[in-house]
């Protein structure tokens, strides 16, 4: 077990946590959360020893063997198999069809393994650097943002692993829904302080707000006393009679104390501008391929045709040609044959990688957002701060700004745009979970048609009406979304290439029939808990109707309805509770 006794981290005035407790147990999958800028990264450095906390200390047992994802991508040897067996411990020095089944996983192939890593992109460089850790036999995996550079194949492998890794782990991940499926506690930094608690995100979040609303109403009824208090002692200070009964009441108010006011946090609100559209058709591909290399198609024959109000994903492993087929259906790219057509006065809102080169480095950022026609000034400053642009953030210059940044720019920009289509290639890649959650809810609200790319999971299952599906090399469009997908067999090729490293035929052949069990309760997993979520919302919201409904009876001291209300409220209550229960039960 690791062991943390009051941690205390700041940076000149600013404090990330103060008097942290809590220990980490040597099985226990831990998901952290907090808003950017919280301090989770740094709780990481801490726990993995790369930075030292203000005061505090983190105990670990002897031996206890911590491993973190690496953002550097300098590699030490000449293959990326040897690479990631350098990882493997003393004990397991000699079994590399670990270290081949966990790269196969991450989407490798068998020919990959004997390349230098550095003929690899970054975001192939990070899985490697991934595969190490996993490879590990360590007692604690800190995993800070795993998922970014993932498709959606190599997510869900993830999942599956993480769920059968026997030691601890601590993650960090913009993707509630994949934290939701594999982790056990749940740790929060809110307002200075950890909280860590058993089960997913969503049961502690919930408890934090119920824990601050009882907070606010008790501080407003102590608020109420002490004005009653200070009133009868304003009044009857003066009487020589009443001077005993003053000094006590001005004595129990000193040992009251003051309950402050919590500080507003701000709640994140996307909105896409829509205006409405007469065509009956949108976007219409009649047999396109293109290629960027002469012989070698990436897309072939493909034919697809939009209508208004669809919701399009296309889906697939990283490298099949999604991005390539978003940019032929905005006519960035011209196919090498076939026809892209759509209605030549159509509005449309694009967010992609190569969005980040219409920007204008000499800009700052409310000057490249305020140009959007029919856009005030603090409309782009309430969005920047969404978009987790604080303060002087958006007087930064274009030039000046990280490529994540940059992005977060353009997916601005998009949200200011009035169109009939949008069209966006991984829209929640470096926002925060509240982000992805608001942007979530944006594209579900917005009255166009919209065509994305993503690898969230959740994403999918809440928007997507119709697929494009890059599958074992070959792209189907199906009409229908992502649970049915999936609930009529999902991934050919993740049957096929997940476990396929060189290891004896029945393990492989146990691993493959595990796999195919694990897909089926996950995906039933998945389903209830959505909908637990669902009823947790919505008795959230009826509990809230009765709280106020109470609220007004006491005011109009109408007994008969405090009782009726009362009740209700218990009712409601007791319902909430057996619901986080049962929540709780299906994760563990």
């Amino acid at each position: 077990m690791l062991t943390i006794s009051g941690l205390t981290k700041f940076y000149g005035n600013q404090i990330l946590f103060k008097d942290v407790d809590l220990n980490i147990g040597s099985k226990e999958k831990i998901g952290l959360i907090g808003r950017n800028g919280t301090g989770k990264t740094t709780f990481l450095k801490i726990l993995l020893g790369e930075e030292s906390p203000n005061e505090g200390e983190v105990k670990m047992p002897n031996g206890y063997r911590v491993k973190s994802l690496e953002q550097h991508l300098k590699f030490s040897e000449k293959t990326v198999l040897a690479q990631v067996s350098s990882a493997l411990s003393k004990e397991s020095v000699n079994e590399d069809w670990r270290a081949k089944s966990i790269l196969m996983g991450l989407g490798f192939n068998i020919d990959d393994f004997g390349r230098h890593p550095s003929e690899f992109s970054s975001g192939f460089q990070i899985r490697i650097r991934l595969a190490e850790v996993l490879v590990s036999d360590s007692d604690l995996l800190l995993l800070d943002e795993p998922t970014n550079y993932l498709d959606i194949l190599s997510l869900r492998w993830l999942e599956r692993f993480l769920k059968a890794w026997k030691g601890a782990f601590v993650l960090v991940t913009h993707d509630r829904h994949f934290m939701d499926l594999v982790v056990s506690h749940t740790i929060a930094i809110h307002r200075g302080d950890m909280r860590k608690m058993r089960g997913g995100p969503l049961k502690l979040i919930q408890h934090i707000k119920k824990d601050e609303e009882i907070y606010d109403k008790t501080r407003r009824n102590q608020e109420k006393k002490r004005e009653k208090e200070d009133e009868f002692i304003r009044k009857f200070r003066a009487g020589a009679r009443s001077a005993g009964l003053v000094q006590s009441r001005i004595k129990s108010l000193a040992k009251q104390g003051v309950k402050e006011k919590l500080d507003n946090i701000a709640t994140i609100k996307f909105h896409f501008r829509s205006i409405p559209c007469k065509s009956d058709s949108i976007v219409q591909a009649t047999d396109v391929s293109f290629g960027y290399e002469p012989d070698l198609p990436l897309i072939q024959n493909f034919s697809l045709t939009t209508f208004p109000g669809d919701r399009i994903a296309i889906i697939g492993r990283n490298g099949k040609g999604k991005s390539t087929l978003l940019k032929l259906l905005h006519q960035n790219l011209s196919p090498d044959s076939g026809k892209v057509r759509m209605p030549p006065s159509l509005a449309v809102g694009y967010f992609g990688v190569d969005s980040i080169q219409e920007l204008t480095p000499e800009k700052t950022i409310l000057e490249e957002l305020i140009a959007i026609p029919n856009t005030s000034e603090q409309e782009v400053r309430n969005l920047c701060g969404a978009l987790l642009f604080h303060g002087d953030d958006v007087k930064k210059h274009i030039s000046t700004i990280s490529g994540g940044e940059k992005s977060r720019v353009c997916l601005g920009k998009t949200l200011l745009f009035p169109s009939q289509l949008l069209m966006l290639d991984e829209p929640s890649n470096h926002l925060d979970m509240e982000s992805v959650e608001a942007l979530s809810e944006a594209i579900e609200k917005y009255q166009g048609t919209v065509i994305f790319v993503t690898h969230n999971e959740a994403m999918l299952s809440r928007l997507a009406t119709k697929l494009v599906l890059f599958d074992n090399d070959e792209i189907r469009v199906l009409d229908y979304g992502y649970d049915k997908f999936l609930a009529k067999g999902g991934w050919a090729e993740e049957d096929e290439q997940a476990f396929k490293a060189s290891r004896p035929d029945s393990d492989q052949k146990r691993q493959y029939l595990e796999v195919k069990e694990n897909r089926k309760k996950q995906h039933l997993l998945r389903k209830q808990l959505d909908k637990l979520e669902k009823e947790i919302e919505k008795l959230e919201k009826e509990k809230d109707k009765t709280a106020q409904f109470l609220q007004e009876a006491c005011l109009n001291k109408d007994t008969k309805a405090i009782k009726e209300q009362g009740i209700k409220l218990k009712e409601i209550e007791d319902s909430i509770n057996l619901k986080y229960e049962e929540m709780e039960e299906s994760m563990s």
